[in-house]
């Protein structure tokens, strides 16, 4: 059983195949995500819940998805600095960040600001703004975990940004490569999608 956050944004990633580089976002509160999953067509469709239990990710293979623009890749920013600025500029205050690995799976969903983008273009590691800690976050650097950026991606309907990384160590903290580590089922039953946490 698992107990959806009732004070935070719950997150939706939609993708077509567990293992694709193309997503959609949107964002619920918690009585419509409670909604959503008991609507689910398990049969058709797969639905997995990350650590927090605030970031659902469905495959859907029927989806139609939105364009996307790549920003950033291998070091070396793709657009003029004159397109950037006017990019950061239309981003809200907060905005979900998503990692996935060089294969598409996806690696977790925190949140960040324009600010946490420009440090990911400047360093290329993949870094957050920390809700808790009230300031920037690198991911892994503080256990190794980094996340190698290859791409940023930034979507804008909604406006997410996308990070596609080689991921050193496990994503999530509770030792798992990915956050997305539980698979939802029909009358609550949840099922583990990885035997072994990273180094067991």
């Amino acid at each position: 059983m698992i107990q959806i956050p009732s004070d935070k944004d719950i997150v939706i990633l939609t993708k077509p195949n567990f293992l694709s580089h193309d997503v959609s976002v949107k964002v619920l509160n918690t009585k419509q995500t409670v909604s959503m999953i008991q609507d689910f067509d398990f049969e058709k469709n797969k639905l997995f819940v990350d650590c927090d239990e605030d970031c659902f990710l469905e495959i859907v293979p029927s989806l139609k998805l939105s364009t996307k623009r790549l920003l950033w890749e291998d070091g070396k920013l793709l657009v003029s600095q004159i397109e950037l600025d006017t990019l950061l500029n239309s981003m809200p205050l907060l905005s979900p960040f998503l990692a996935q690995d060089m294969a598409g799976k996806d690696l977790m969903l925190a949140w960040g600001k324009k600010e946490s983008l420009l440090s990911a273009i400047e360093s290329g590691f993949g870094t957050y703004f920390s809700r808790s800690r009230n300031g920037k976050w690198v991911k892994g650097e503080e256990s190794g975990h980094l996340q190698n950026l290859k791409q940023i991606y930034l979507h804008t309907n909604p406006v997410f940004v996308q990070y596609v990384a080689d991921q050193v160590g496990a994503a999530c903290h509770t030792g798992y490569y990915s956050c997305f580590f539980r698979e939802l089922g029909q009358n609550d039953t949840v099922s583990f999608v990885y035997s072994n946490k990273v180094g067991e």
